[in-house]
């Protein structure tokens, strides 16, 4: 029980963590290396989230949001895969593949959510145009479903790999898992070198 009502909690601060990204403030608190540990110690977990977190920040941190392409979502990756650690049981490795798959699986959301989002902008600015700057109905309008989606997803990924974890067999997929999950660091910091390398060369 005591499980499963931090993971309904778990879900909800993603969703609030989730709105930093582009509707409220952007102080970094819905990036992985943050998301991940912050549920991490909500669940009991805190190394695993950590490690988790700062791995899908070290293969995130590299997609660009240029014209209308929408990355793969940190937040939902970070939570996701804690989630399917400590609620769904599952083994760190295949916890984190899930929770990266998460990610990319929510861009097509995301870019529904904003699409969505894009008519109030008309309306933001006609009522300013009018000189009335009372806009807290929009943005409350926008930040709630934002929430909402976000939350609803996560909730309904992590019992998606609860599900999982009861398919008989599984442990057989951890070797490999494993094996893959070892090689990410270097996956990681060697696309991070490379990032570093372009930007020096740009200088």
């Amino acid at each position: 029980m005591i499980t499963l009502l931090k993971t309904f909690i778990s879900a909800g601060l993603a969703g609030l963590l989730g709105l930093d990204a582009v509707q409220a403030g952007q102080f970094l608190f819905s990036r992985p290396a943050f998301v991940g540990p912050v549920l991490g110690w909500l669940n009991g977990c805190p190394l695993e989230g950590a490690r988790l977190g700062i791995l899908l920040e070290l293969l995130y941190i590299d997609f660009i949001p240029v014209g209308g392409v929408v990355p793969p979502n940190g937040t939902a990756a970070a939570a996701v895969g804690v989630l399917a650690y400590s609620a769904g049981g599952l083994a760190p490795s295949l916890s984190f593949f899930i929770g990266m798959a998460a990610g990319v699986a929510y861009a097509p959301l995301e870019s529904r959510l904003r699409a969505s989002r894009s008519p109030l902008n008309n309306l933001v600015e006609a009522q300013v145009s009018a000189g009335n700057f009372e806009l807290r109905r929009w943005l409350a309008r926008a930040m709630l479903l934002e929430n909402a989606a976000m939350g609803a997803y996560v909730l309904c990924a992590a019992g998606l790999a609860a599900l999982l974890g009861l398919a008989p067999g599984l442990p057989r997929l951890y070797p490999g898992t494993d094996f893959a999950y070892s090689l990410m660091p270097w996956l990681g910091l060697s696309g991070l070198y490379f990032r570093f390398r372009t930007q020096v060369y740009k200088k």
